[in-house]
């Protein structure tokens, strides 16, 4: 299986950070690249369930996402321009930044993706040539985009992106960088001092001292994903886990609370991001001596884990509780 493998020098591990808020532009072009796919789950089937309802009166919004889906495929590679490393305030400086790329690297990157054909194939190249009306069709297609279709939805990002960051932090504090690096999930391995993640080719990648960004991705579904070019600040964008987009979205009908009784549906939805038994005491609103009788049936039907740290028990989801949770959500 091809993958992308991550060089560390103990000055990488020192400066690998996790970036805590939502980065625009990844979410973005990770969104226009979940249309164009049918991952993700249940959380998605909805938010792609009424993007078709947005866009099917909509020709202006219509040919927005035809033009996104033109320079961000779904494919092995998307140019690099369309996710700028400063940190941003709102989708305006993002934009403006996205078209301050210079018409070299611009050139460069769009004439790297999958030849087209028609109409995108003139656009691409007009793009290419930094030509004010291409730029300027792309400026107005991620404005109109992020306002029709990911505005709307930016809570839910926010919440499920927090409750990702809160497990991260918490394997940052416990076990510092490399703790952090082993937390990622199931399409990385940690073998220090190589990061080892499943990728559509085959790569390396080398930080020489710049160390690595960690951005947690609402729309990234299929797997980490790193800048193509490997000159540029290093970041690693990573799909967040299915359970903090479900708790995220969790004003959807109770079922879970039916099948186990309220106090273990919360508890459970909590162990998502990882919490302490103090924590879900004050999460359900019970004693801590009840929380651990009730992580205590949780633990032995398979639904969540305890990993104790010295006096420190923190509970988390096991990949069928996250199953329980899928079902108990629809």
């Amino acid at each position: 299986m091809p993958q992308l493998r991550i060089h560390f020098t103990d000055a990488d591990l020192a400066r690998t950070r996790l970036k805590l808020d939502i980065d625009l532009m990844w979410e973005i072009v990770g969104s226009v690249q979940a249309l164009q796919h049918s991952g993700g789950g249940l959380a998605f089937e909805a938010w792609r369930r009424r993007v078709r309802e947005r866009v099917r009166g909509d020709r202006r919004l219509q040919a927005a996402v035809q033009l996104l889906m033109t320079v961000a495929p779904h494919a092995a590679y998307f140019p690099d321009f369309l996710t700028p490393p400063e940190d941003v305030p709102d989708v305006r400086t993002a934009t403006e930044l996205v078209l301050a790329t210079p018409a070299r690297r611009l050139r460069a990157e769009v004439g790297r993706l999958e030849p087209v054909c028609g109409p995108a194939a003139a656009w691409l190249g007009e793009l290419a040539a930094a030509k004010p009306s291409a730029t300027g069709e792309l400026r107005r297609a991620l404005r109109l985009y992020f306002h029709a279709l990911i505005e709307p939805q930016l809570d839910v990002v926010g919440e499920g992106l927090r409750i990702e960051c809160a497990a991260g932090v918490q394997r940052y504090l416990h076990g510092g960088p490399e703790g952090l690096l082993r937390w990622l999930g199931p399409a990385t391995r940690w073998q220090p001092p190589v990061l080892a993640v499943g990728y559509p080719v085959d790569r390396d990648l080398h930080l020489d001292g710049r160390g690595l960004v960690l951005i947690p991705s609402y729309f990234g579904v299929q797997h980490p994903v790193a800048l193509a070019d490997p000159r540029l600040r290093p970041v690693l964008a990573v799909p967040i886990r299915p359970g903090a987009r479900l708790l995220a979205a969790r004003e959807r009908g109770d079922h879970l609370s039916a099948l186990l009784g309220a106090t273990r549906a919360t508890i459970l939805r909590s162990a998502v991001r990882g919490s302490t038994t103090t924590r879900l005491a004050k999460q359900a609103g019970v004693a801590p001596a009840t929380v651990s009788h009730h992580t205590n049936v949780l633990r032995d039907a398979g639904l969540i884990t305890t990993d104790r740290h010295e006096n420190l028990a923190t509970h988390l989801i096991t990949p069928l509780g996250l199953a329980v949770l899928d079902r108990g959500s629809r």
